[in-house]
């Protein structure tokens, strides 16, 4: 089971590489990427996942958020940020995954 390690701290932490990445008023919004981002982060942490590369993973989480969160968009069109996440998650960005 993928624990939530999802906090404030890696909340602010992306609102600010987001705004600073892509602007204030951009479409889609931070609150849009949001649950891509949560996603990402939290199956890179995730002990089912200790060793595994995004490219040996890439399948399954799309299968996991096809099953959980389609609702918070395509797979096509999230796929990048949860990417983005998970490697941030794995170079312990900012030093957020301690």
């Amino acid at each position: 089971m993928v624990t939530n390690r999802w906090n404030k701290e890696t909340d602010l932490a992306f609102q600010d590489w987001y705004f600073n990445t892509y602007g204030q008023g951009t479409i889609p919004t931070y609150e849009d990427v949001a649950p891509a981002l949560r996603f990402g982060w939290n199956h890179a942490l995730a002990s089912e996942y200790p060793q595994e590369t995004w490219e040996e993973v890439e399948e399954e989480l799309e299968r996991a958020w096809k099953e959980s969160h389609q609702d918070k968009g395509l797979w096509a069109d999230v796929k990048h940020h949860v990417r983005e996440a998970w490697q941030r998650a794995r170079e312990n960005w900012r030093g957020l995954t301690e």
